[in-house]
């Protein structure tokens, strides 16, 4: 299989790693208002939002009754409503309609919204982020820190204003392929790992709560808390012939599976990839006819 990948620039990657990089998401805002909408979205995902204090924010995960990552999110109580941050907002709308019986809840997409992301050890400086867990509010815009730097909620007609104060206050603007090198080397699951898997193999374990009542896949968490028998974990790749849904063989038998790839401009191709728990770092592993190397997370 031809890799999917690009050279991304080294002012893009070292943004990333040692000051502030700005990169933008696809995906848009549902607005929940309603007397039930707190208690309606606790019980639909992972995180306990009954706990999320007004100006609190939190990133969860929707799950189906198997207990896979549907929908990735991110929460923000505002006074009035609660903001939720997806990348795929008419069909998370469509799911939470299933289930709206008698609760006193509205879900509506938000149009106008543009979501980015700060990253890296300089990106709380550059736009005087608030403590971890909560949002400030600053022309419109939200700004939410989180361990690896904000995410950001802008109106589209502020979007130029805030690219232009990130800018000038020492940020970059990435683009996909250093973003997409960024996360490999850290082991940050995107859409690519975690759709269609258990949170506990692709790193986003701290989504979840075990301590709230029942949600969709409530009873898979519960199991695998008691038990701990995950199967999966996501490791990187090195090696050529790495790309996106590529089957990661041992010998003949299929050991897991490649997700997001990129291109170091030190390591050459790189993969993460979710990979059964028996592999070990440094062993030689095989994607098509191409020999691949499996190493542990993190890179750096």
């Amino acid at each position: 299989m031809k890799s999917l990948v690009t050279m991304p620039p080294e002012a893009e990657l070292d943004a990333l790693r040692q000051g502030a990089g700005l990169i933008r998401h696809d995906g848009g805002l549902l607005e929940l208002r309603g007397s039930d909408r707190t208690d309606f979205l606790h019980n639909q995902c992972t995180s306990h939002v009954k706990g999320l204090a007004q100006g609190g924010w939190l990133q969860t995960l929707f799950l189906n009754p198997r207990g896979q990552i549907e929908f990735l999110g991110s929460v923000f109580n505002r006074p009035e409503s609660l903001w939720l941050a997806t990348d795929r907002p008419a069909e998370l709308r469509q799911r939470f309609l299933r289930y709206i019986i008698f609760d006193q809840v509205e879900v509506a997409e938000l149009p106008g919204y543009a979501r980015l992301e700060l990253i890296g050890p300089r990106a709380a400086e550059v736009l005087q982020a608030p403590r971890v867990g909560s949002f400030v509010e600053q022309g419109g815009a939200l700004l939410a820190r989180h361990v690896h730097g904000l995410e950001l909620i802008v109106p589209l007609e502020g979007l130029q204003a805030l690219r232009e104060r990130v800018l000038s206050a020492g940020g970059v603007e990435v683009g996909s392929g250093a973003y997409d090198l960024w996360r490999i080397e850290r082991g940050v699951a995107g859409n690519l790992e975690a759709l269609g898997e258990l949170p506990q193999e692709v790193g986003l374990e701290e989504r979840v709560s075990y301590q709230k009542g029942c949600y969709l896949g409530q009873e898979i968490m519960a199991r695998l808390e008691a038990r701990g028998n995950t199967r999966y974990r996501l490791m990187a790749l090195r090696g050529e012939g790495l790309g996106p849904g590529a089957e990661v063989r041992r010998g003949e038998k299929a050991v897991g599976r490649v997700g997001t790839v990129a291109l170091s401009p030190q390591e050459g191709p790189l993969g993460l990839a979710l990979l059964r728990k028996e592999v070990q770092a440094g062993e030689e592993l095989w994607v098509g006819e191409a020999s691949v190397r499996a190493l542990e997370l993190p890179l750096r």
